[in-house]
């Protein structure tokens, strides 16, 4: 007879639903003897097991829906005993394939048995379904097969008793309440760790482990604690566990799972799935020592225990398949087990020497599970982790760090657990970040040195005009008279690259005074802005710019001309050389860049892109920085500067006949640029060094800068550093700093190890000097390390490299929550743009909840909408299908022809928010009946308020199997024939309403 199975059951059905083909409910048992084993008395033995036991003789069947279970007769249970096979890789991964092999849900019996023969030893082992089995019935089930198999052997009859499945207690009310509070609130979609990788669409749910022997001093600790903090050895080690995920990003509402066994006295030796995984939920104080957080874990862990009649499927129906979020659990991702040891180690069988082999299954569906093994001599961490969330090698350095955690605790039991180091003796290790000595001449002293030496070189070629280094000299030192005479300390220039623009940079230095950087394509309201900020006077504009109140910048001197050589009358190296504003701030704000760092950060890029005399093609916005080092890699090094019209950032042809007419071996612009040039430059780039900068360098546009020829260097920038912070060649992840560099905890400012994602900091002495004007942000953005001196936060989430190169992803404030699922949009942009007919991609959120939909104090969701720059005009559909199978969510696509770019080249971000926001608020035709039908369930299957007929299912946070659920209640209570596919083609209400008249039209009309 066939019944329902229980919520419990059906969670693992669903799970194997989501995530098909997988072992991931599979248990393993296995044992090795020293000799051989008799084939025929184990498989007797076997079956013997397995006609006593009715939970072990239980099968399912499923359909689209239900789940039910039956229990056969002992005649119709055939399990057979098979080889399996020895293969190369050695006896664990052997028995791991074995036990991997999923088992259909269709009625067929959930246990299989093998037998792997070695050269001098067996193994057998048994593989049974979590359905129907858990970890304590291995041991059951392991201790009765051997005594079957003495049995058989002595000429005996095994144990025939039959034993019924044990029947569990309805849940217990008040443990459900106690539950039901405990957990309110509870979010742990968003406790992923910052050394995890970034979310999956399509998990495999593969797993992995390795082992740590925790060291001697951190046994000590465990120990002195047991006694000292009157708690076991568990609750010790769970307790700083829970410290370990917090400080790797968990936050301070920690959730850890832990099997519970359900069984009662009299059932101790049931066989089944008896036990029940139980949150553990400790909330930690950062002011509290470690002796309040054993206090609240042994609290909490015995409360729990007491309450752990309750399968969390309960709790939550949503875990179960009302609306399961996705195949993670909904309440934590991460495990603590204690595993004191079970097996005698002095077993025998027939004589034979024998011995418990563990088994792994291949698979997990948690983040990270921390197994304890404890014994006489050594306490053994096994650490499983599923490979979508984690590497190995970030997994083996937070065993490292747990187990400094606990040396650290024995030393520091008295310290808030919030100024606990969060570094292991890897992270200790690292490399040291250059620290290149401050720069002890400016850089018109390296100019000066050429215009001494060379006054004839030229120094800027624009077009087929050649000024030397005496002429643009001479310039400046007219522009450095005319602001004398002014009494100006903050000078605006305002011309276009030329000349007559590096000669009025020059002269303001000369002066003494700062210049402030702008650019004359810049729309009028923000030069009149920043102008109105900065306090410039006087403003200094070439001629034909409608600049009111402007000084007109002095000419350049003819070749006819006397030219002018003096030296600069020796620069404060740490006053103010200039202010560059924010080209993306709603509103001006600008950094103060010392000469000191202007000169070190020309130094350090100089080291990297020239051996001698460069000569640089001058193409970034004059408005930026970027605009200073190309001139000044060229005029510190005696070099000549190559103007290239602003046309060139778009036209390989034009850029790659510049580059090759005047030699240039220094090139730079950002990725914008690049994509347009590198496919028409030809050869050109040949034995050039092509800077890459302001945006990430994706690592096809670095393999077609090499076909090209050219040599790619990968810069980052920050604005509160003059110049690159860190060069790259982009052909690895990561790039090398240029200073001092550390990654932190945003907020507390905690140094992060290796691999752990936090706010980059840099420090050296190319920092800005502060915000202008700003005090209160130099104060928040800037700070001193003990080590480093000086820093600046950038504001950049970034993660430290093993070999000392840093990886930055992007904008802190590119962290968006989706769904409840947090995910930096820098990763979505990363996926989409590893697609072959992807030019270029910059994802943005739009807000998805109305404006009283959201919680006071709460972050909102939003919807991800990507634009992607691409030919193909049908990529659409196929990117959706490359993003499913990489991302937890499929972003809303708008398929544009070129990305705007804002002045300095980079994709204009505000400018995609406004069209995303559009988008997003534009009138549509009022939805028909069918769309508005389907707009409600929508809405209350993804449980989020404000969705409208063109929300993509996907991208709002919808999955495959609540997509499965949504087809199934779009067939009930509209009754139409909906395919789970049709969903998949038609993501919004409007496209499945259309979709689904249509259909049945076409059906009306094969009718007639």
């Amino acid at each position: 007879m066939s019944i329902a199975a229980s919520r419990k059951e059906a969670a693992m059905w669903l799970l194997e639903r989501l995530v098909p083909d997988t072992g991931v409910n599979n248990v393993a048992v296995a044992f090795e003897v020293t000799g051989r084993i008799d084939r025929g008395l184990f498989t007797a033995a076997l079956r013997a097991v397995l006609a006593r036991h009715e939970v072990l003789r239980t099968v399912f069947r499923s359909d689209d829906a239900t789940l039910t279970r039956e229990v056969l007769a002992a005649d119709q249970l055939d399990v057979p005993v098979v080889d399996v096979p020895a293969g190369d890789d050695g006896m664990d991964a052997d028995l791991t394939a074995f036990a991997a092999e999923p088992f259909a849900i269709d009625g067929r019996p959930l246990v299989r048995a093998g037998i792997r023969a070695g050269s001098d030893a067996d193994v057998c082992c048994v593989v049974v379904h979590h359905l129907n089995f858990d970890a304590m019935s291995t041991t059951i089930l392991l201790r009765e097969l051997l005594v079957a198999y003495e049995s058989l052997a002595a000429g005996g009859r095994p144990d025939d008793a039959p034993v019924a499945a044990l029947a569990e207690r309805a849940p217990n009310e008040r443990s459900v309440a106690y539950w039901r509070k405990n957990l309110d609130g509870l979010r742990a979609a968003e406790a992923g760790l910052w050394c995890a990788r970034p979310p999956v669409g399509a998990p495999s749910l593969r797993a992995r482990t390795v082992h740590h022997e925790l060291s001697a001093p951190a046994r000590a600790v465990v120990r002195r604690f047991q006694r000292e903090l009157r708690a076991s050895e568990a609750v010790v080690l769970l307790a700083a566990y829970s410290l370990l995920l917090a400080q790797h990003g968990a936050g301070s509402d920690v959730v850890i799972g832990t099997p519970v066994n359900i069984r009662d006295q009299r059932s101790m030796n049931a066989i089944g799935y008896h036990a029940n995984l139980v949150p553990l939920r400790v909330r930690l104080d950062p002011d509290a020592d470690f002796r309040a957080v054993v206090k609240q874990t042994r609290s909490t862990f015995l409360e729990a225990i007491s309450h752990a009649d309750v399968p969390l499927e309960h709790v939550s129906p949503a875990v179960l398949g009302d609306a399961p979020s996705s195949w993670r659990s909904s309440f934590f991702r991460h495990l603590f087990n204690y595993v004191p040891g079970t097996v005698d180690a002095s077993l025998t069988l027939t004589g034979m020497p024998l011995r418990h082999v563990m088994v792994e299954n291949g698979y997990s569906r948690f983040d990270l599970e921390f197994f304890i093994m404890p014994g006489p001599d050594a306490t053994t961490v096994r650490a499983a982790f599923c490979v979508d969330a984690f590497d190995a090698a970030d997994v083996e350095l937070l065993l490292e760090r747990y187990d400094a955690l606990l040396v650290q605790l024995g030393e520091e039991l008295d310290r808030p657990v919030a100024r606990l180091s969060r570094l292991g003796a890897s992270d200790l290790a690292l490399p040291a970040s250059p620290t290149p000595g401050a720069a002890t001449a400016s850089v018109l002293d390296a100019v000066h040195a050429t215009v001494a030496a060379n006054p004839d070189l030229v120094a800027v070629q624009d077009d087929g005009d050649a000024v030397s280094y005496g002429r643009l000299w001479s310039a400046a030192l007219a522009t450095r008279d005319l602001v004398a005479a002014s009494g100006g300390d903050t000078v605006a220039v305002l011309a276009p690259r030329g000349a007559q623009l590096a000669a009025a940079w020059l002269g303001v230095w000369l002066a003494g005074a700062r210049c402030v950087l702008l650019d004359p394509a810049q729309p009028i309201p923000d030069l009149a802005a920043r102008l109105a900020d900065s306090g410039a006077a006087p403003v200094l504009a070439a001629e034909g710019l409608p600049v009111p109140g402007a000084v007109p910048i002095p000419a350049v001197p003819t070749a006819a001309d006397a030219i002018r050589t003096e030296a600069p009358s020796g620069a404060d190296l740490d006053a103010v050389a200039y202010l560059e504003y924010h080209l993306d701030a709603p509103a001006p704000l600008a950094v103060t860049v010392t000469h000191r760092a202007l000169a070190g950060a020309v130094a350090r890029l100089v080291e990297r892109v020239a051996t001698g005399p460069a000569v640089a093609a001058w193409l970034s916005s004059a408005a930026t920085d970027a605009a200073l080092t190309e001139l000044l890699v060229a005029l510190t090094t005696g070099g000549r500067v190559v103007v290239a019209p602003d046309r060139a950032r778009a036209d390989g042809h034009e850029l790659g006949e510049l580059v090759q007419r005047h030699g240039v071996t220094v090139v730079q612009a950002p990725p914008a640029a690049w994509r347009q040039v590198v496919e028409h430059a030809g050869d050109r780039l040949a034995g050039r060094a092509v800077l890459v900068s302001h945006e990430p360098l994706p690592r096809p546009l670095a393999a077609q800068v090499r076909a090209a020829g050219g040599t790619p260097h990968h810069g980052y920038r920050t604005p509160g550093v003059a110049g690159y912070a860190a060069l790259g060649g982009g052909d690895t992840a990561g790039v090398v700093p240029t200073g001092p560099v550390f990654v932190t905890e945003p907020g507390t400012g905690h140094e992060l190890g290796i691999g752990v994602r936090g706010e980059l900091c840099v420090a050296g002495d190319a920092l800005a000097s502060g915000y202008h004007n700003r005090p209160e942000l130099t104060a928040a953005r800037f700070g001193e390390h003990p080590t480093y001196g000086r820093f600046h936060r950038t504001g950049d989430l970034a993660r430290l490299l093993p070999d000392g190169r840093i990886d930055v992803v992007g904008p802190l404030s590119a962290h968006v929550r989706v769904a409840g699922q947090r995910i930096h949009l820098r990763d979505v942009e990363s996926v989409l743009a590893a697609h072959p007919d992807v030019e270029a991609v910059a994802a943005v959120g739009s807000p998805a909840h109305t404006p009283d939909a959201t919680d006071a104090g709460d972050t909102p969701d939003v919807t991800v909408v990507a634009f992607v720059e691409s030919r193909k005009p049908d990529i659409a559909e196929r990117l959706r299908e490359h993003a499913r199978a990489a991302l937890p969510l499929t972003p809303e696509l708008v398929v544009l022809n070129q990305l705007p770019v804002t002045v300095a080249g980079t994709v204009d971000r505000t400018a995609l928010v406004s069209l995303a926001a559009t988008r997003a608020s534009a009138d549509v035709e009022p939805p028909d009946e069918t769309t508005a039908a389907l707009v409600g369930i929508w809405t209350e299957m993804l449980d989020r308020p404000g969705l409208h007929a063109d929300s993509n299912f996907f991208a709002s946070g919808g999955h495959s199997l609540l997509g499965a659920q949504l087809v199934q209640r779009v067939r009930t209570d509209l009754a139409m024939p909906v395919q789970l596919a049709d969903l998949f083609a038609n993501p919004t209400p409007r496209q499945l309403a259309e979709h689904l008249q249509d259909a049945f039209w076409d059906d009306d009309e094969d009718d007639d």
